[in-house]
């Protein structure tokens, strides 16, 4: 028979193994005051019939001076069978998106994150199609770093993630609607930085392995080419794990160059953890799923193969 998973709501009565959280799960949804960013994400990898689908809906309110001046979104479609991907980006001042500090709700004309852990709505519209989605917490949280708080490129970030959303809804693309469910992931980040350029460059990914476990991977790079690169795992009861992750840079391949920004992305990484024995691969699929946001910046629906402890597993990520 398969497992019963427990709400997220049931599960927080006590922090889970290997973590000692410095964030509220339930309080700190709504946006915060005095950071510059405030930020929810949703990934989700879902299936309609035998059709796989990979979805991104993104908004970040951004302040100067504590005052919110706008909401800055993204959303995409990908078609794992056909590698139709479709996007939709941009930046709303205040008048036109609103993130609230009472409660879960980030609009902006063309997205919606709204809801509880229980009941979590999420709407995006892009070029070419439509996410609507309906999510509900199951499981366990994961407090990246063990705690929901770490530094990077000289920023204090608070971050937790929710790796398991039931999801159902609907996609749309074009004229044909398709209902979907599966799993979501979803990220609340909030941190205070300085507008312009970063001070190096990073890269971030979900890993969701056939074995139960599921992995926040962070790789910051500096400016004097220092890199700080490491991974928080839980399984499926929830113990945390932190390990120090190879720089993704000594095997990252499969270049692709972004005809619209001229940036340049890898499409192929391997991940090493040599600690937890760890050994994966993954690679984009299509190539072109770059988002043009605040920045240009790459967003791939990804699939997952290699060995932890010497057994094959597999997974998707973005």
């Amino acid at each position: 028979m398969p497992m019963t998973i427990p709400s997220m709501t049931e599960t927080l009565g006590a922090p889970p193994a290997g973590a000692a959280p410095a964030v509220d799960v339930v309080a700190d949804l709504a946006h915060k005051r005095g950071y510059t960013f405030n930020s929810w994400y949703v990934v989700g990898h879902l299936n309609s019939g035998e059709r796989r689908f990979d979805c991104l809906v993104h908004l970040i309110a951004v302040s100067v001076g504590g005052i919110t001046v706008g909401v800055d979104s993204a959303a995409s479609i990908t078609e794992g069978a056909t590698g139709w991907y479709g996007v939709q980006h941009g930046f709303h001042p205040v008048l036109r998106a609103r993130a609230c500090t009472d409660r879960l709700l980030v609009t902006t004309p063309y997205s919606r994150i709204s809801g509880t852990l229980d009941a979590m709505a999420v709407h995006a519209g892009i070029r070419g199609g439509s996410i609507d989605l309906r999510l509900r917490a199951i499981g366990h949280p994961l407090y990246n770093k063990g705690t929901g708080r770490f530094d990077m490129l000289g920023m204090e970030i608070f971050q937790y993630s929710i790796p398991r959303l039931e999801t159902t809804g609907r996609l749309t693309i074009g004229e044909r609607h398709y209902p979907v469910s599966g799993i979501c992931w979803f990220d609340r980040q909030w941190q205070k930085q300085k507008l312009g350029p970063p001070q190096g460059r990073w890269t971030w990914m979900d890993l969701n392995l056939s074995n139960g476990w599921q992995i926040s991977l962070w790789d910051a790079v500096g400016r004097d080419g220092r890199s700080d690169a490491w991974v928080t795992v839980i399984d499926r009861e929830g113990l945390h794990r932190v390990a120090d992750l190879v720089s993704l840079a000594e095997h990252a391949c499969d270049y692709w160059i972004s005809p619209q920004s001229g940036a340049r992305f890898p499409t192929c990484w391997r991940v090493l953890v040599p600690s937890l024995d760890l050994d994966l691969t993954v690679t984009a699929r299509p190539r072109a799923q770059e988002v043009l946001a605040l920045q240009a910046r790459y967003e791939g629906a990804s699939d997952v193969s290699g060995t932890v402890g010497g057994v094959p597993v597999s997974g998707y990520s973005y």
